[in-house]
């Protein structure tokens, strides 16, 4: 099955006549377009295939300890809730949201999904900016390095953190869920529900979902803080080398309408 198939057109194409022929210049010109840039067999038979997923070539270097996390802070919130623990539970409930939040992030960081809200960095976006930028600091910084593509993607480069946080967040989950004893009102017959877990103990599980929460969302925005710094760098330079090449009409409006005095100094100084 070619990648036409993929198309789904299911009409007697005879009755297009001589409108589905084309003239010999666009022929020889299509023709030329596909040798120029011709698709590996894997990527034709991919397409072939399709529909693409594109879990099927980018995967989540953080996801394992991210799901991870995300269901020990679960266990800690249900076990808390269960006991009245109300502070341990509101901050487990907050970390999950952050845990969230930062899957979603890093999934578009590594190309698994994509975003489409402006300022929020994906594997592409960020990656093209980064490339204009390392262009334009290696001319006027001296930069040579591949850094200014980087600081977008730095949440996808602290592994050992995020492991640490796993095997920490684990063992709390563990030791909230074995602390449960449960009671029978004989009264009421209600089941009533209450952790052996010293005050200390709990404090440190909730002084933990807070360093942990803290650390992830400083990740998460230095991330977009930095493409947003880079957009900005990008637009900019592109208004400001727009001045090096201005036809007359543009030049005429700049020097006797629109140009201000600091900008005809800088364009008479160059």
């Amino acid at each position: 099955m070619g990648i036409y198939s993929r198309l789904g057109l299911n009409f007697d194409t005879t009755r297009f006549g001589s409108s589905q022929t084309l003239s010999s210049d666009a022929a020889n010109s299509l023709n030329l377009m596909a040798s120029a840039a011709p698709l590996k067999n894997w990527q034709s038979a991919d397409l072939a295939a399709g529909p693409v997923s594109r879990t099927n070539y980018y995967q989540n270097p953080t996801a394992s300890n991210v799901n991870s996390m995300i269901t020990n802070t679960t266990s800690i919130f249900t076990n808390s809730t269960l006991v009245g623990d109300t502070t341990t539970s509101g901050l487990a409930s907050n970390l999950v949201i952050e845990l969230n939040k930062f899957l979603t992030h890093t999934n578009n960081l590594a190309g698994v999904t994509v975003s489409t809200t402006y300022g929020i960095p994906s594997l592409e976006s960020a990656q093209n900016i980064g490339q204009l930028n390392m262009n334009l600091l290696a001319k006027t910084d001296g930069v040579s390095n591949t850094a200014v593509i980087l600081g977008s993607f730095t949440s996808l480069f602290i592994p050992d953190i995020l492991q640490a946080n796993t095997i920490k967040l684990t063992f709390y989950a563990n030791e909230y869920a074995g602390s449960i004893n449960s009671s029978i009102d004989p009264d009421t017959g209600l089941i009533t529900y209450s952790s052996n877990l010293a005050p200390a103990e709990i404090a440190n599980i909730q002084n933990y979902t807070i360093s942990t929460k803290n650390v992830l969302y400083n990740q998460r925005t230095q991330d977009c803080t930095f493409f947003l710094n880079s957009l900005q760098t990008s637009q900019d330079t592109g208004f400001i080398q727009s001045f090096n090449n201005m036809g007359g009409t543009m030049s005429y409006l700049v020097n006797n309408v629109v140009g201000t005095p600091s900008l005809l100094q800088k364009l008479s100084s160059s």
